[in-house]
């Protein structure tokens, strides 16, 4: 299911703050990602409706979902983010991981 239109403003808020490397604790996977790591770059608007990208809205309008993640080296990558968005609109990415 592609990322729900209202979504998208908060989680690309979380995904553009990954990318400046303003969520350390989540870069495990990217650093060491390939055989020297990975560097990730700003996520183009496919991201919202590419086939690896999956949402779960739940009854109370919160939702779960992972989305795939581009890189300078693949258009995207097998990293992916794993994220929430609560009933307020607000998203964190939980994880970020190797498909």
């Amino acid at each position: 299911m592609p990322v729900p239109d209202e979504l998208r403003p908060a989680l690309r808020a979380e995904l553009d703050a990954l990318v400046r490397g303003e969520r350390p604790g989540l870069m495990t996977w990217v650093a060491t990602y390939g055989t020297s790591g990975a560097r990730l770059v700003p996520q183009p608007e496919d991201v919202w409706t590419h086939p690896d990208s999956e949402v779960r809205v739940r009854p109370d309008g919160s939702a779960w979902g992972v989305v795939p993640l581009w890189t300078e080296q693949e258009a995207p990558s097998d990293l992916s983010a794993e994220f929430e968005v609560d009933e307020e609109g607000r998203a964190v990415i939980r994880d970020v991981r190797v498909l």
